[in-house]
């Protein structure tokens, strides 16, 4: 297995490889309080559940047959997720969105790898989100055949995505610290950035 974005502040292991297609989640058992659809003109919750249970399914099919929209669950343009990643930290979301957090694990090799390999590395990655300091309740797909293998340089590759939505209003106007720690046979590691959530008619918003 290879990392698919380096992002830790310990040397990546083998299995170490976090990456973030994400957007913005509840609190333990927050109550969401927010409208069912989003505003006009803005991503929905459909958009976000999209991110979370396809973007390396039907997203990577989506990415190379043909154009992409905002809302699909390749996401092009970065607005439903907010991606755990140093070249997202300080990057601004709208308010009126629906987002969703979300952690991809990878594995992958030659023709001979299959779900069985997959699933033994897998499985032993455990994975806690962190939303300004408190813990993050998140589901967790469960492993699916990447259909772009290339994109890591590999012959086959296998993906699980962990992480939860967040509908419009749930995050308050400013800034958020996000942090995601991985523990897996070899270790542990983790990355920390912070984002900023833009009001309605200011910033990204607009």
């Amino acid at each position: 297995m290879k990392p698919f974005f380096c992002h830790t502040n310990r040397p990546i292991g083998v299995v170490f490889k976090v990456f973030v297609v994400a957007g913005l989640l509840g609190i333990g058992v927050a109550i969401n309080s927010a409208p069912a659809q989003a505003a006009p003109g803005h991503a929905g919750r459909g958009d976000a559940e999209a991110v979370l249970h396809a973007s390396g399914t039907g997203g990577a099919a989506i990415r190379n047959h043909g154009p992409v929209h905002g809302g699909s669950p390749a996401d092009i343009d970065g607005r439903v997720g907010i991606r755990v990643l140093q070249s997202v930290d300080g990057r601004h979301f709208c308010q009126d969105d629906w987002h969703v957090i979300l952690v991809a694990e990878h594995s992958g090799g030659d023709k001979s790898f299959t779900m069985q390999n997959a699933k033994a590395e897998l499985n032993s990655v455990r994975l806690e989100f962190f939303l300004d300091g408190s813990p993050l309740a998140t589901e967790r797909t469960s492993i699916k055949r990447f259909l772009d293998p290339g994109f890591f340089r590999v012959e086959e590759a296998y993906i699980f995505q962990q992480g939860a939505i967040m509908a419009p209003g749930d995050l308050t106007v400013g800034a958020h610290s996000l942090r995601v720690v991985e523990t897996d046979p070899n270790g542990s590691g983790e990355n920390d950035i912070t984002v900023w959530i833009d009001a309605t008619g200011t910033g990204v918003c607009r």
